[in-house]
Formats: structure tokens, C-alpha cells, sequence
């Protein structure tokens, strides 16, 4: 039963592929719609991000459409609902590719890209740029048709640490995470940097999302005596460990990563975020990016969907926006073969998020850090530290 579900899989992303290439990969005069799959995690916990990065897609496609399109082809776009699974992200992918899509920009969740770069590689290495999923392991797999608009965990933990470390002054610390594939990489790449610079990493163990009570993990990490409980998941749990955190006042102090700094962090913690004991450290995200281009994307977003851009809306705007210079530079052309060497050669200076190029594994070169904290009443998340050529300073 297994192999003639994967058979039958198999033969409808073949299927898909003739489509494709039947419907003007040659770019020779075809007008029908050039189709982007986007995916990401539409339902389930971890709902807000990726609907920010879905919506961000299509507004992206929109400017792409209303600037004449490629070649005067209009852009479509295809979401799949990967709901952060690695199991659903397969299916989502195996799904697109029976739509007929020449590439997907989206993804949130590396333990949903990873398995739906897979399936694009063994598909015809079509073309997959992540807005958000930063495990290594995603560029690391020798394939050429995936790229990273983020900075990769093993870039991001050691500036963490290094966070920690020299403006905490933190000589220990104790790690968290929740076992997913992000926040284990983190959690790894982090131990692995903080016992390389001398520091003692008195906890590390796992907790599991979606449990109500996080005070005995809490407690337990206070028997270790660290001077920062470093949490590497994602912001569901992070509210919830914030809030119980104050109640309990322990002697350390608590610093999340990227992927806890979120709208529902605020909602689920109130006014206790503002401890100051309590930090972030992450990559600038879309509310704390600064330029006439994130404006005009903010003002659109609002006027379109009734609310701000998630963290990750910028990088998929200017992920859909490379793979458009892409198909422009590739003379419309949707050849997997062509459109990745196409991206590898894409260079664009003025992007929202920065300056996009991709190096061989389809990696950026790794952004600014910023940590934050949650000041006001109602809380809102400012920079107040920065790290600049590998040291953290003030961001004023």
C-alpha cells in the first residue's frame, strides 16, 4: 500500500512536470500565467507567520503583475498549506507540482522545507527559495535549486552566544529548545559556540509545545544556577515561559531567539515582556527594518489585509521578487535547469532586506543581529543593542 502511494505520488509529480513543460518553459510567445507555489503554515500554531508570508507573496506578485509581468506573462500565485509538518510540507509540495508551479518561495518551518526541497529536487530540482527556514541542513544537501533569504542557525547562535556572553556578561548558561528541527539546530549550533568561547552550558534538554505549564522546566533550570536560560523555540511556548518566568523571579536571566519574537509573544505575556530580565536576540525582521521600500510594503499589507507584516514578509517579498529578476534575466524562460543557474547569478542591490546574491549553496551573506526587549504600555518590541562586524554595541 506504502509503495503504490508513492508510486502514484511519483507519477503525478511527473505528470506535473510535462505540464510545466508543455505550458511555455521555452518562453517562446505562451501568455498563460507563470505559477509560484507558496507554502508555509497556513493552520495549526504557527498559523500568523505563515499567513504573514503568504500574503506578502502575493502583494509581491501583484507589484511584479502591474510592472508588466515577465515578459508579459502575469505571475500566479499557488499556496499549499504545509502547517509546519514534515509529512503535510511532502504532500503540499507533491501538490503543486500537479498545478503546474515552476518554483516555490515560501516555507517557515525547516522541518517542512527540508522534506519539500526533497520532493523539488527528485521532481526536477525546480526551484525553491525559503523566506524564513534557516537549518543548515536545507543548503547543505548538495542540491542546486534551493536558496536561503535568511541567515542559517550556525550564523545566528553564535551571535547569540556572543550576545550572552559579552553584553550579558554571562559565564553560564542553560539552552531550551522544543525538539523541532529548528530549534534543535539552534540549540546545537549554540552549546557548540558557547563551549568554544570558554562558557559552561549548565542545562540543555527539550521541553514539548503545546503544554500549559512550563514552571517545573523553569525550576529545574534554576538548580543549575546559569546566568541566562538562552530559549531556542518558537514564540507559542515563549509567551507562556516569559509570563511563568516573572511569576517565578528566579536569578538568571531569559533571552529567545528570532523565532520568538512575534505579535502573539505580546498577547499571550502582557505586561510581564517587559521584565528586564528579559531579551531577544534575532535578525532584523520586518518591523525592525527601516527604508522607503519596507514602508511602501507595510502601507500596502495594511491596506490590503487589514493588519501589519509579519516577521518574515520582507525576506518573502524580496524572495519572490529575486525569483522574478530570475525569469526576467533567464528571457522568461521557466527550465529549472536555466532558472536556478539564473538565481545563482541574481544580484540585487536595493532589496528591502539588503543586498540578495547567492553563493553557491544558495545561501546570503549573514545580516545584522539585533537584540530587543518589550518596553511600553502596551508592550512593542525596540532594538536596543546591535552586533556589527562581530561585536555588539549599542543600537543608538
Amino acid at each position: 500500500m506504502l509503495r503504490r502511494r508513492f508510486l502514484a505520488a511519483s507519477m503525478a509529480a511527473c505528470g506535473a512536470l510535462l505540464i510545466a513543460a508543455c505550458g511555455g518553459s521555452s518562453g517562446g510567445g505562451s501568455t498563460a500565467p507563470i505559477k509560484v507555489g507558496i507554502t508555509g503554515p497556513f493552520t495549526g500554531p504557527y498559523a500568523d507567520p505563515g499567513i504573514a508570508i503568504r500574503n506578502a507573496g502575493e502583494l509581491a506578485i501583484d507589484d511584479i503583475n502591474k510592472a508588466g509581468g515577465i515578459n508579459g506573462r502575469k505571475l500566479e500565485a499557488v499556496p499549499a498549506d504545509d502547517a509546519c509538518d514534515a509529512q503535510q510540507g511532502t504532500q503540499a509540495a507533491e501538490k503543486l507540482l500537479t498545478q503546474g508551479i515552476v518554483a516555490i518561495v515560501g516555507g517557515y518551518c525547516s522541518g517542512a522545507s527540508i522534506p519539500e526541497s526533497d520532493i523539488l529536487h527528485r521532481s526536477g530540482d525546480l526551484p525553491f527559495i525559503t523566506a524564513a527556514s534557516s537549518n543548515p541542513k536545507f543548503t547543505e544537501q548538495g542540491y542546486d535549486n534551493v536558496f536561503r533569504m535568511v541567515s542559517r542557525d550556525d550564523a545566528e547562535a553564535p551571535a547569540d552566544v556572543s550576545f550572552m556572553k559579552d553584553y550579558l556578561k554571562a559565564s553560564k548558561i542553560a539552552i531550551m529548545h522544543d525538539n523541532t528541527t529548528y530549534a534543535k539546530g539552534v540549540a546545537d549550533s549554540a552549546k557548540q559556540a558557547a563551549t568554544g568561547s570558554g562558557m559552561t552550558v549548565t542545562y540543555f534538554d527539550a521541553i514539548t509545545p503545546g503544554q500549559r505549564d512550563y514552571t517545573a522546566a523553569l525550576e529545574r533550570v534554576a538548580t543549575t544556577h546559569p546566568d541566562v536560560l538562552f530559549y531556542t523555540g518558537y514564540y507559542p511556548e515563549f509567551g507562556l515561559l516569559a509570563k511563568e518566568y516573572v511569576s517565578l523571579a528566579p536569578s538568571y536571566k531569559l533571552d529567545g531567539d528570532s523565532a520568538t519574537v512575534d505579535p502573539s509573544v505580546i498577547k499571550v505575556a502582557g505586561s510581564a515582556l517587559v521584565n528586564p530580565g528579559i531579551t531577544f536576540t534575532t535578525l532584523p525582521t520586518t518591523e525592525f527594518i527601516h527604508n522607503a521600500k519596507n514602508d511602501a510594503l507595510s502601507k500596502a499589507y495594511t491596506a490590503k489585509y487589514g493588519g501589519t507584516p509579519g516577521d518574515y514578509s520582507s525576506y518573502e517579498y524580496d524572495g519572490m521578487m529575486a525569483l522574478a529578476q530570475a525569469l526576467k534575466d533567464n528571457g522568461g524562460k521557466t527550465a529549472a535547469k536555466d532558472l536556478n543557474s539564473a538565481l545563482h547569478a541574481v544580484n540585487i542591490a536595493d532589496s528591502i532586506t539588503g543586498a540578495v546574491k547567492f553563493d553557491s549553496k544558495g545561501d546570503r551573506s549573514a545580516p545584522l543581529y539585533l537584540a530587543v526587549h518589550a518596553t511600553g504600555n502596551p508592550p512593542q518590541f525596540a532594538p536596543f543593542a546591535v552586533r556589527k562586524n562581530g561585536t555588539w554595541g549599542p543600537s543608538s
